[in-house]
């Protein structure tokens, strides 16, 4: 059983747009972890 050409054109762009917004999120929370880390805001994390 084959699916329409536009409806695997219609899941592959709704994958693509969640791996795109999954990787922007990613890039932002370390950039702003890593602006923290050299301002001072927070320092380097130490364990025990």
């Amino acid at each position: 059983m084959a699916m329409p050409f536009g409806m695997g054109l219609w899941i592959a762009k709704m994958v693509w747009f969640a791996i795109v917004g999954w990787v922007s999120s990613c890039l932002s929370v370390a950039d702003e972890l890593a602006t923290s880390l050299r301002t001072g805001d927070i320092g380097p994390f130490t364990v025990g």
